[in-house]
């Protein structure tokens, strides 16, 4: 589930392409759209404001840095494997408690409650505030690490810094939809599983209510409209994450190419 180095390109699509599989977006996004798109969430003050930040950038002083690449990269890789590791052990049962439990219907749970959303919109809205807190700190010592090795970095890091404040308010608002959107799937599992239950072979079936208590166990087993629901949720998060790690990524890859250009410079001299 992990990569074994930073250097990776993540698909910036891939949460949108997730949510379209779901049948839960309609959102289709080109390169053109993107960035016209981007440019709408620029307000006129913003954009005064990345100016202002892009003509001092050949004026900004160095300071170095005790940060060292590695350490930089070792922190996201380690970071990323704990946000990881903590969607994946939620969905896992076993007798290793998770931080953030995922919610199961007991046998004696009402039928109302055992087939609402809102413990699934809790669950997925706590890994996205742990995701958020931990992001967030990570992308600081990043761009900290990153600014102290060149001078080029040190613009980088500023021009980053700048986009994402502008930025801030719009992500946010963007990923509380998603449990919202994940809930339509939801639905159209559950009503799925109820419709075959209700007339499994184009017949009349009675007591429908009794069978749905009877078969909760059965929910979430593989095959299960939960089980399927849990999955579905999984990859969910896993794709959330991979888009809240890309800015970060950025500024690891923006340090891996430069290490590369100056080891090249350096094997050019010793020929």
């Amino acid at each position: 589930m992990t990569q074994s180095s930073p250097n990776v390109s993540l698909n910036g699509s891939r949460l949108i392409r997730f949510l379209s599989d779901l049948a839960v977006s309609d959102v289709e996004v080109s390169h053109k759209q993107f960035t016209e798109k981007l440019g709408q969430l620029v307000s006129f003050s913003d954009a005064i404001t990345l100016s202002a930040v892009h003509s001092k950038l050949s004026k900004m002083a160095f300071e170095p840095t005790e940060a060292s690449s590695e350490s930089v990269r070792a922190e996201f890789l380690r970071v990323r494997e704990v946000l990881v590791k903590s969607i994946i052990m939620s969905f896992t049962f076993s007798t290793r408690p998770s931080t953030i439990p995922l919610p199961v219907p007991k046998a004696d749970t009402p039928r109302d409650k055992a087939m609402a959303y809102e413990p699934y919109q809790r669950f997925y809205a706590r890994h996205q505030r742990e995701i958020d807190f931990k992001v967030q700190s990570l992308q600081l010592y990043v761009r900290d690490g990153v600014s102290g090795l060149s001078l080029e970095l040190a613009q980088l890091v500023a021009l980053d810094t700048a986009l994402g404040d502008v930025l801030a308010v719009h992500t946010r608002r963007l990923f509380a939809v998603i449990p919202k959107l994940l809930s339509k799937r939801f639905e159209y599992l559950r009503k799925e599983y109820q419709q075959v239950l209700t007339n499994p072979a184009g017949d009349d079936k009675s007591d429908v209510d009794d069978l749905l208590v009877d078969n909760q166990a059965e929910w979430v087993k593989p095959g299960g409209w939960l089980h399927t629901f849990y999955q579905e949720m999984q990859g969910l998060l896993l794709a959330e994450l991979d888009v809240r790690l890309q800015p970060v990524l950025g500024l690891v890859e923006a340090l891996n190419e430069q290490l590369e250009a100056l080891n090249e410079q350096v094997e050019e001299i010793d020929d």
